[in-house]
């Protein structure tokens, strides 16, 4: 498969995604109220996120240069999500993505605005549980209308 196959096979995988989150959102929201399935998408997605954790490897000498490695530039060196790396030495690792699948898959299927950017912060849960079961801190900004690039996220040591 050439790179440019296999680029286009993990962004369709993360389209969809994507709109798997949306049917699943839409189904819980209609049965359950808004709250309760933005509570239940977010619970869930950070479990699964957690569960990717156990991929990692962390490497004590370099722990922000592993994710550089390991979280920032999957699944194909970057080009999916294209992060803009902002910091990564001892104490953190800040990065912009600057493009994002899933919220590309949701603006294709003509979602409003605030309606992106509830699923990007929802989404955002995995990244969390990826990472804080990896054993870091995480703070994600996620996007929001009128800003450029999607989330903004700075990992440090856990305290």
């Amino acid at each position: 498969m050439s790179a440019d196959s296999l680029h286009a096979a993990l962004t369709d995988a993360n389209k969809s995604r994507a709109h798997l989150y949306l049917a699943f959102f839409r189904a819980m929201e209609k049965r359950m109220g808004r709250l309760e399935a933005i509570a239940a998408m977010r619970e869930a997605i950070r479990g699964w996120g957690a569960g990717l954790a156990a991929g990692m490897v962390r490497r004590e000498a370099d722990p922000f240069g592993g994710l550089l490695e390991q979280f920032v530039h999957v699944p194909d060196g970057g080009r999916m999500f294209q992060p803009r790396v902002g910091r990564c030495d001892a104490g953190g690792l800040d990065t912009q993505m600057m493009r994002c699948p899933l919220k590309d898959a949701w603006t294709e299927a003509g979602l409003a605005d605030a309606e992106i950017a509830l699923l990007c912060n929802i989404a955002a849960e995995a990244d969390y549980g990826t990472l804080e079961a990896a054993g870091f801190s995480v703070e994600i900004e996620c996007w929001q209308p009128g800003k450029t690039g999607c989330c903004n996220i700075r990992v440090r040591a856990a305290e």
